[in-house]
């Protein structure tokens, strides 16, 4: 494997900061707590079937172009990550995406449902085709769900699928992201322990430091690649050690959900012995258990080829 390349200034400040291979994280917020489990809980029969149903009138609405149910359906703070790599807020997706019309609107589970306190994550398979838009390849879609006020509400999409995107291809900067004035912001405690976390992975990529990257996963970890390959934390560990000369995240937003937390980076990878770089607008999701955070999603979509 090359030398690392040497750690950029912010990253060996928060490396710093942390305690052993990785520093306790604060407690999490009031009404945030999270139980110490040593794995996900599979959602109810009731979530279940209440998450089914809202997917079914999602695909309707959009098909239907009945802004008022999506209205109802989609969180104010809603994040669309769409296949190139293009972010969406609420009012981008209703009024730039909607409002053009969609011709396909198909998701087919692919995975268990998985649930981390106040939220839900479903993987499948689907697209949702503009008017105009070329046949799409299989697109591996992610749902976040996240109860808020007594009801399920949809706070967060993101897809990916193998190939060049089918909307317009963004350069290696990607495009606006407007997810810094959404949702509730964690606290600075919060915040500087995520930062701390997301530095702590960072060097274990690049080190490929597998003692120190074990202790930042959670046992149930989905990690979904560009291409829409998923991997569990077992396949991660291994994939580890095929060696990263470079990772780099830039443009970071943050949204919070009870003891869920939802980051967003501008992502660059280069992986030993490869020239080009990997690309792309990647969700790293963040749950509390206990007096720890550990990361228990990974979804990633591309902006170049």
């Amino acid at each position: 494997m090359k030398n690392p390349r040497p750690l950029p200034a912010l990253l060996s400040i928060l490396l710093a900061a942390t305690v052993g291979l990785v520093a306790p994280a604060p407690a999490a917020q009031p009404g945030a707590s999270a139980p110490a489990a040593s794995a996900a809980v599979a959602p109810s029969p009731a979530v279940l079937q209440a998450i089914a149903t809202k997917d079914a009138i999602f695909l309707k609405a959009v098909l239907a172009q009945d802004t008022a149910a999506l209205d109802a359906l989609l969180a104010a703070d809603f994040v669309y990550v769409h296949e190139n790599g293009l972010i969406s807020t609420k009012a981008q997706f209703l009024k730039d995406f909607v409002a053009r019309g969609y011709v396909e609107a198909v998701l087919t589970p692919k995975e268990p449902a998985q649930q981390f306190g106040s939220t839900v994550f479903t993987i499948g398979l689907g697209h949702l085709r503009l008017k105009g838009e070329h046949p799409y390849p299989v697109n591996t879609v992610s749902h976040i769900w996240a109860e808020q006020g007594g009801q399920w509400l949809l706070v967060h999409r993101h897809e990916c699928h193998p190939g060049n995107p089918i909307g317009k291809q963004l350069s290696q900067d990607g495009g606006a992201n407007l997810t810094d004035k959404l949702g509730s912001r964690p606290s600075p405690a919060v915040e500087k322990a995520i930062n701390e976390r997301s530095a702590s992975w960072v060097y274990a990529m690049i080190t490929t430091d597998s003692p120190r990257m074990d202790k930042l996963l959670h046992s149930s970890l989905r990690y979904l690649h560009v291409n829409g390959k998923l991997s569990t934390k077992a396949d991660f560990m291994k994939e580890l050690l095929g060696g990263f000369t470079e990772t780099d995240f830039r443009r970071t937003t943050m949204r919070q959900f009870g003891s869920t937390v939802l980051v967003l980076h501008q992502s660059k990878f280069r992986h030993t012995g490869q020239d080009q770089q990997s690309t792309g607008q990647e969700l790293h999701v963040w749950f509390a258990e206990g007096d720890n955070w550990v990361k228990v999603f990974r979804h990633s979509a591309r902006f170049e080829n």
